[in-house]
C-alpha cells in the first residue's frame, strides 16, 4: 500500500494546483500516517492540511484513526477507496475525504471539491463483494439470524452452532461488520446496530438470482394459492418473494406479476403442479431458482401463502424496478429495524 500512499501525494497535489488561488504547493512532512501539505493562498498566507492515510478506509478505522490524530490544521483521510459510510463520519466530524478512485470532498476556507459515484479502482478492497456474494451461503445465514433479531446479543459459540458453521468464519464476519461500524460486541455477545446501513451494503452487493419466466391464465391470488398448496401438498420448497410476498407484511404497493423462489430440483414439478406455462415475452411471473436453503430461511406462513423471510424480501425488492424500493424500505421499518 506505500506505492498508493505515493499516489495519495500527487492526486492531492494535482487537486490543490488546479486552484487558482493557490500556489508554492509541496510536502512539508512524511509520516506513516500520512502527510502534511503545505501551500500558499492569495492573500499570501501559507496554510497547512494534514493528510491521514489509511489501507483500509472502514469506518471504525477512521474514527480510530481521528481519535488517534488530532489536530489544529485541517485534516483530510485518504485511502484506495472511501465508502458512503466512512465518507459520512469524516463530513459529520467536519474532515475532508479523498481517495484513489477519486471521490473528494475538501471544504477548507473558502474551498469547496467535491467528486463522487466513481467505481472503487481496488475491488480488492472492498470485501463487501466476498462478504455478501450469493456463493458465501454460510456468511449468508450468518447474517441472517443476526437481522432477524436485532435486539439479540450473540456468542460466536452459539451462533456457529446454531447456523452449524466455524467458529472461525463467525469471528471473521463479526470483525467485518464491527470494523463497519454495522455492529458492535460487548461481553455478553456481539449485535447489529446499524441494521439499515447493512441492508443497504448488502442490497448493493447483492446479485440478482437466475429466473424462469411464466404466465398464467390464473388470477394472480389463485396462483399464489397455488404455490403454497404445492409447498404444502407436495413438500416443493418455494416461498413468495418481491411485491407478492412483501404485501403480506407491509401493503403499500400494487402489483401485477408474482415473484416466487423455488427450489432448483423442483422446477419442473412447480411448474406443472401449479400450471404456468414458460414464456419468452408477456410473464407475469418470475421463477427464482434456489440453490442453497438460505433463501428460505425464516420463511413464515401468512394467510396461506408461504412468503420469504423480511431480510430476503428487502433485498428481491431493491433490485426490483418501480416501487420496489418503497416496499422494501416499508419493510425494513416495519419488519427488520424494530
Amino acid at each position: 500500500m506505500k506505492s498508493l500512499m505515493y499516489s495519495a501525494e500527487s492526486i492531492i497535489e494535482n487537486i490543490l494546483s488546479d486552484i487558482p488561488s493557490i500556489e508554492g504547493i509541496r510536502i512539508k512532512e512524511r509520516n506513516k500516517n500520512g502527510f502534511v501539505i503545505s501551500f500558499i493562498m492569495d492573500d499570501n498566507n501559507q496554510k497547512e492540511i494534514r493528510i491521514l492515510w489509511l489501507d483500509h478506509a472502514f469506518p471504525k478505522n477512521v474514527v480510530n484513526m481521528l481519535e488517534a490524530n488530532p489536530s489544529d490544521d485541517y485534516r483530510i483521510v485518504m485511502a484506495p477507496y472511501i465508502s458512503e459510510d466512512a465518507a459520512k463520519i469524516c463530513k459529520d466530524k467536519g474532515v475532508g475525504y479523498c481517495d484513489i478512485s477519486m471521490n473528494c470532498m475538501i471544504l477548507f476556507e473558502y474551498i469547496y471539491i467535491h467528486f463522487k459515484g466513481n467505481p472503487n479502482k481496488y475491488p480488492a478492497d472492498n470485501q463487501a463483494k466476498s462478504l455478501f456474494k450469493a456463493s458465501s451461503k454460510m456468511t449468508s445465514l450468518i447474517l441472517r439470524v443476526l437481522l432477524n433479531d436485532v435486539s439479540v446479543k450473540w456468542k460466536i459459540k452459539d451462533l456457529s452452532k446454531k447456523v452449524k458453521c466455524s467458529i472461525g468464519l463467525v469471528s471473521r464476519v463479526k470483525t467485518y461488520l464491527c470494523n463497519h461500524m454495522w455492529a458492535e460486541a460487548d461481553p455478553d455477545g456481539f449485535f447489529v446496530t446499524n441494521p439499515e446501513s447493512l441492508m443497504k451494503s448488502w442490497s448493493e452487493a447483492y446479485s440478482n438470482p437466475e429466473t424462469i419466466n411464466c404466465y398464467t391464465l390464473d388470477s394472480l391470488s389463485l396462483f399464489e394459492q397455488k404455490c403454497y398448496e404445492a409447498y404444502r401438498d407436495t413438500g416443493i420448497n418455494a416461498c413468495l418473494t418481491g411485491f407478492s410476498g412483501g404485501v403480506r407484511y407491509s401493503p403499500v404497493v400494487r402489483y401485477s406479476k408474482v415473484h416466487v423462489w423455488v427450489e432448483r430440483e423442483k422446477i419442473n414439478e412447480f411448474i406443472s403442479n401449479t400450471g404456468c406455462k414458460v414464456v419468452d415475452s408477456g410473464s407475469n411471473i418470475t421463477i427464482y431458482i434456489a440453490d442453497g436453503e438460505e433463501v428460505f430461511s425464516n420463511c413464515k406462513v401468512i394467510d396461506n401463502s408461504r412468503v420469504a423471510s423480511p431480510v430476503q424480501i428487502y433485498l428481491d425488492c431493491m433490485q426490483l424496478k418501480g416501487r420496489g424500493e418503497e416496499m422494501a424500505e416499508s419493510i425494513f421499518n416495519k419488519e427488520i429495524k424494530k
